[in-house]
């Protein structure tokens, strides 16, 4: 992996790390939540292509849209990455997920071989 790559790459997971501040109370609507409570609570999870997805089926709107702004997000920056490094969208894709996986907190979702499994 090239240097720069990795530099960016980092700022990425960094910033999104740190780009919400996580809330904890239960009565939080869908409505109010930001990727890292609905992670907390369990709304969403980490997949292995470096996107994500609604833990349970039949999502409320709230959930369906904040997933699919999440994804287009990442999908925007490993596209770019991809092309500025020439490598596959893929491989940014299986990388990212490697990274976001390791830093994924205790209990939130992650998809592994198809199926939601909580990380320990």
């Amino acid at each position: 992996m090239r240097t720069s790559f990795k530099h960016a790459f980092y700022l990425f997971v960094a910033a999104l790390t740190f780009s919400s501040v996580t809330i904890a109370p239960v009565s939080v609507s869908a409505a109010d939540m930001d990727l890292a409570t609905a992670k907390k609570v369990g709304l969403i999870g980490e997949k292995s292509d470096g996107l994500v997805a609604a833990t349970l089926p039949n999502p409320s709107s709230e959930i369906t849209s904040l997933v699919n702004r999440t994804n287009k997000g990442r999908l925007g920056f490993y596209k770019e990455t991809a092309n500025k490094q020439s490598i596959p969208l893929e491989e940014v894709q299986k990388i990212a997920a490697q990274k976001i996986f390791n830093l994924a907190a205790s209990g939130e979702f992650l998809m592994i071989n198809g199926q939601w499994s909580q990380k320990k």
